[in-house]
């Protein structure tokens, strides 16, 4: 859906331009922290709970679609088969990247660093050693995803759930408690906040998306102006409270404005435009990359201007992720690679295997 890619570049580039104004106000860049951007850029990690919604909603259609429209049941092999293929090797292939240029790095150990490449490649170094990733830091919200992709065919159940009133009532309600609960307990320890315990509510109301969008709008959204104005506000408000005031309705906030991507008309056509789509299509090796290569940019270019740095360390992250995209990522996206792979090696038809 082009819509989905639209939001999936405002999540990706919201956390790029987030970790891109933390690197540089922390001094990396060796110049002036660059207060503009952090003005701009502060809130943006939240561009990862939009990637948790949306995660909610793709996930969750094919089992919504078996309860509330008679489609066919999902078959949990194909299921979990397609996860592992499509997201594993780029995944992996980044680990071993990030591993060999911290090993290689002065004072790199590798028997120190295995470990933590041996957890995060197993995606239990959150739980294991209470911490994001020593390998590539941005990976512990991998982690989270990948609890939710166990969860997911369980938690689908809910949409067996009838009337659809009680159905979305029961969503809303572990929606909004889930919220109350984490802010009573902020100060939890890593290892449940860095875990789906405080991510939960974000993809329920990617559930409860893929809900009103079979039921409600029958795939078809009809668009409205209203919409527009929804979006303009909510991403102000979205970007520009503070946790605390915002927490609890967030995942619905957030909701909100997933609505308007596809309600709404200008904001819809500006997020199916294709060099948006395309961006967004590639968020998940951008998201790979970007972490580790922004620091060593802003180092390279630490006598720019804090703009100049920042673009320079943009447009190398997107050199990179277009290369790692067209090489890496987009053959795992056909679902039969891994037949067409064995059958390369092997010399035998893909349709003998």
């Amino acid at each position: 859906m082009p819509e989905i890619d639209g939001l999936r570049f405002i999540a990706v580039t919201s956390v790029v331009l987030y970790h891109l104004a933390v690197f540089v106000q922390a001094g990396r860049a060796g110049g002036d922290p660059a207060d503009w951007m952090w003005r701009i850029a502060a809130h943006g990690y939240r561009g990862v709970n939009l990637f948790y919604v949306i995660s909610g909603f793709i996930l969750g259609l094919p089992f919504a679609a078996h309860h509330l429209q008679g489609k066919p049941p999902v078959k949990l092999k194909s299921y979990f088969l397609r996860r592992l293929t499509r997201l594993e090797p780029p995944y992996l292939l980044n680990l071993l990247i990030c591993y060999a240029v911290l090993v290689l790095a002065p004072g790199g150990d590798w028997r120190e660093l295995l470990p933590r490449l041996a957890a995060s490649a197993a995606y239990v170094h959150n739980v294991w050693f209470a911490d994001q990733s020593a390998i590539n830091p941005v990976a512990w919200t991998l982690e989270v995803e990948v609890q939710f992709y166990c969860l997911a065919p369980l938690l689908a159940g809910i949409f067996a759930i009838r009337p659809r009133r009680w159905r979305r009532a029961g969503l809303l309600a572990v929606i909004l408690l889930a919220g109350i609960v984490q802010l009573y307990y902020w100060d939890a320890t890593p290892r449940p906040r860095l875990s789906i315990l405080y991510a939960l509510q974000f993809f329920l109301a990617g559930f409860l998306l893929a809900d009103v969008y079979l039921v409600d709008w029958e795939e078809k959204p009809t668009p409205h102006w209203v919409w527009d104005a929804v979006a303009v506000a909510g991403w102000s408000v979205l970007f520009a409270l503070d946790d605390a005031q915002v927490w609890i309705v967030f995942p619905l906030l957030t909701l909100t404005l997933c609505v308007a991507a596809f309600r709404g008309v200008l904001v819809n056509r500006v997020l199916r435009n294709p060099a948006v789509t395309t961006i967004g299509g590639m968020c998940y090796t951008i998201y790979l990359f970007h972490y580790v290569v922004i620091p060593p940019m802003l180092r390279v270019s630490g006598g720019f201007h804090p703009l100049a740095q920042g673009l320079f360390a943009v447009f190398v992250v997107m050199l990179v992720s277009c290369a790692y995209f067209v090489l890496v990522e987009r053959p795992c996206m056909q679902k039969d690679w891994p037949q067409r792979a064995w059958a390369r090696l092997t010399g035998r038809p893909t349709g003998s295997i």
